[in-house]
């Protein structure tokens, strides 16, 4: 019987790192355990993993199963209490071409979904947060106007919050 769920998501993604921390907020069936995929820690759990596709979302579960694309989006719909019977009907024949279509959608414009709701990973926040803090510290670009891919690093984080993954117990 499983009791555990590792669900290995793009940190890179705003939208990605959004559903892992909506992931935190339900009710679970099962514990999850999100990891930024490419986490030193996946090595750890997992010595005989070969090294995984940052831009598809994996599911381990902890009796060694390994769920890709669909697969891992259904695996988390059903770790979930409120949407283990949208899961089990998503998964029957009938509809698993149109669930995939339906990830496959998502996950394909994920990028796009992250601008247009303004999710940006830690990485991107922490960047603007440091420019509206520390102003000084923006560096100019020949134009006179910068993306925020041109802020200058953010000061490191502690320990806890470089680790990337958070423990949801169900």
């Amino acid at each position: 019987m499983l009791t555990k769920l590792f669900v290995l998501y793009d940190a890179d993604c705003g939208f990605c790192t959004r559903c892992a921390r909506w992931l935190a907020g339900q009710r679970r069936h099962l514990r999850l355990e999100c990891l930024p995929n490419g986490s030193p820690y996946i090595g750890e759990l997992f010595p005989g993993l070969r090294a995984l596709p940052k831009a598809e979302l994996t599911v381990i579960d902890d009796q060694g199963g390994v769920y890709r694309g669909t697969s891992a989006w259904l695996m988390c719909l059903w770790a979930l209490e409120e949407y283990r019977p949208w899961a089990a009907r998503l998964a029957t024949p009938a509809l698993r071409p149109f669930a995939r279509e339906a990830f496959e959608l998502v996950s394909t414009n994920r990028r796009g979904i992250s601008a247009l709701f303004g999710l940006g990973n830690e990485a991107a926040v922490a960047k603007a947060l440091q420019f509206a803090v520390h102003p000084a510290t923006h560096v100019r670009c020949a134009d006179g106007h910068c993306s925020p891919s041109t802020y200058a690093d953010p000061a490191p984080a502690s320990d806890a919050d470089r680790s990337g993954h958070t423990h949801i117990d169900a």
